[in-house]
């Protein structure tokens, strides 16, 4: 009995960790999360290749 309910909690998680729609939420949300970083980043190597860009998108300021 034990056995059978691991088995179907199994199977249910892998149906919604390999589900369409958790791959698409999961790439949208590290997208999201390296554009941020990037973007709001201060460590000059980072920051510096991005400042035209943060200055470009008006929304972003950095001084």
């Amino acid at each position: 009995m034990a056995n059978s309910h691991v088995t179907r909690t199994l199977t249910r998680l892998q149906t919604i960790a390999l589900s369409l729609t958790a791959q698409i939420t999961l790439f949208l949300f590290l997208s999201m999360l390296v554009i941020w970083m990037l973007l709001f980043s201060s460590y000059p190597a980072v920051h510096d290749p991005f400042h035209a860009l943060r200055h470009a998108l008006y929304l972003i300021p950095c001084h």
